[in-house]
């Protein structure tokens, strides 16, 4: 028993050295220790270590002040040991590993920016959504309100155009009619729209055709025969279309007919839907009269989109004969109004005076 009262367990064996710190005697035994091996397992452990009872000394370093210091040894130290070609002859001393006692501050971790990155292009998609969404009905609404009414000009300020422009000359030649026109048809309806859309159609526009499916009791006092004398013309129903169009809009509905005046004998072209066209008929009657007219535009204004053109009329009746009660002289207004193809199209013909 040694005198801290530990029972020493070597007592029958041969006599062995005194414990030496941080150096481990192997028994006869046992093969030779490796010193160096020795040294890198405990080199972390504290010689202050105190013997407990019922431990042998023999294989234990020397201890002193019955404490205990753990043994710290890495991972990393750990398997240098056991794998031989780790180790380095050279320099058996390893350092020891740094320990964080808990009094050096840490360097935080950059924190994640996914999330708001995330939350950033919802808002973006959620945004060109109520954007895309507004717009829409934003351009429905408006287009519901300028239907027909609108235009590229803006302002409702009046203006005196000069009568001699050529844009009065023009919108001004497409509507004026003459005295055999106004005793033909003197109202403004679809029998008097299709022929004004005719007189727009041009002569390179028309071509010579056949009598074909013409009707001989449709269209009196008109028939068609081909003949020495005689060659109908002919134009496409799509011509007559796209005049309609330039002169009273693309929303105008007039229905296709036959293009007479009434029985008068001053145009008779016949529409044949079975040959999508429109063919020219002829008359032999005299179509002289005896009623004469005065004409004269005197004013021509536009408000915002709208031109008006202001025409002062005197029908002159025959010595013989009294002029019919439908001509009226006095003044009469032409209203034309821009639509969204930039076209000044032909609105109403309205009388507003008498004499």
């Amino acid at each position: 028993m040694n005198n801290n009262g530990v029972t020493n367990t070597n007592q029958n064996q041969q006599p062995t050295l005194t414990p030496m710190e941080g150096v481990r005697i192997a028994p006869v035994s046992e093969p030779p220790l490796n010193s160096r091996q020795y040294q890198q397992n405990n080199i972390y452990q504290a010689s202050n270590i105190a013997p407990q009872q019922g431990i042998s000394t023999t294989n234990v370093p020397n201890v002193q002040n019955n404490q205990q210091t753990p043994i710290i040894q890495s991972n990393t130290q750990q398997h240098a040991t056991n794998n031989p070609k780790m180790q380095s002859p050279q320099n058996p001393q390893i350092p020891p590993p740094i320990v964080n006692n808990g009094n050096e501050k840490q360097t935080p971790a950059p924190k994640k920016r996914g999330g708001g990155m995330i939350a950033f292009l919802i808002l973006i998609i959620f945004a060109l959504g109520f954007y895309i969404y507004y717009s829409s009905k934003n351009y429905e609404t408006t287009l519901k309100k300028i239907k027909f009414s609108c235009s590229p000009i803006t302002g409702n300020s009046k203006k005196e155009l000069n009568i001699d422009s050529t844009l009065v000359k023009d919108l001004y030649s497409k509507v004026v009619t003459n005295i055999r026109e106004d005793l033909a048809q003197p109202q403004f309806n679809d029998e008097m729209k299709l022929y004004l859309a005719y007189r727009q159609i041009l002569d390179r526009d028309k071509y010579e055709s056949n009598c074909n499916l013409f009707s001989l009791t449709s269209m009196e006092p008109y028939t068609c025969e081909v003949s020495t004398n005689f060659v109908p013309k002919a134009f496409k129903e799509e011509t007559l279309l796209h005049q309609i169009n330039k002169l009273f809009g693309e929303n105008t509905n007039i229905t296709l007919q036959n293009i007479q005046l009434g029985t008068s004998c001053i145009v008779g072209y016949q529409y044949i839907q079975e040959r999508g066209e429109f063919v020219e008929g002829i008359c032999n009657q005299h179509i002289a009269t005896s009623y004469n007219v005065t004409k004269k535009l005197i004013e021509a204004t536009s408000i915002g989109s709208t031109i008006i053109l202001t025409e002062e009329v005197k029908y002159h009746a025959n010595e013989k004969l009294p002029l019919p009660e439908y001509l009226k002289s006095g003044i009469y207004k032409y209203t034309f109004k821009l639509d969204m193809n930039y076209n000044y199209i032909f609105v109403n013909k309205v009388y507003e005076e008498n004499y």
